[in-house]
């Protein structure tokens, strides 16, 4: 949460939560020029491919070829099938308009436990917002997102997050997962 000294500095500010994620997501996307953004956390790699993909211009587009990488006992990683924010890629101006719907009928930030994915149906019922379009889709390189102590996410804080049923240490183009860790610690 400290300034980095190259290009435009989108800071969390306000209360730490996963609702305020969402809050500086909007911020960002209202300084992008750009008509397409993805999500970029600091606690993930990316492929390249990743941020070349478009969807159709309505649809918030989820990477599923994506690995959790679980920073505790063993590092390991995990594949679970389920959509991440840190998979993101949609028009600009569908994730403005998607999230000035939940802040202004949310302007303190979201309850506890019902913050969630663009697009995700389940989310989006428990809101009470607008239905939007969402697809997946697959790059030939996966997405690593790291599970550690740091993170937003009380479970992976607590290390109780579970590991989906595929499991490796060392995978195509990252290589060890011990490795990646050594670099990221």
């Amino acid at each position: 949460m400290k300034p980095l000294d190259w290009g435009i500095n989108v800071l969390q500010d306000g209360s730490y939560g996963a609702s305020n994620i969402y809050r500086q997501f909007l911020r960002g996307a209202k300084l992008a020029t750009t008509d397409f953004i993805g999500v970029a956390e600091d606690d993930a790699l990316y492929p390249k491919e990743h941020f070349e993909y478009r969807p159709p211009i309505d649809t918030f587009a989820y990477n599923m070829n994506r690995f959790n990488l679980f920073a505790w006992g063993r590092p390991t990683y995990s594949w679970k099938n389920r959509m991440g924010n840190f998979a993101l890629i949609a028009s600009r101006n569908l994730v403005i308009e998607a999230l000035e719907e939940r802040f202004a009928k949310y302007p303190s930030g979201t309850p506890n436990g019902t913050t969630g994915e663009l697009g995700r149906a389940n989310v989006e019922d428990k809101l009470g917002l607008t239905h939007h379009k969402s697809s997946q889709f697959s790059t030939d390189i996966s997405i690593i997102h790291i599970d550690h102590e740091y993170s937003i996410d009380r479970i992976s804080r607590d290390h109780r997050k579970r590991m989906g049923i595929l499991r490796a240490y060392d995978i195509p183009h990252w290589g060890r997962a011990e490795d990646i860790i050594k670099k990221f610690k």
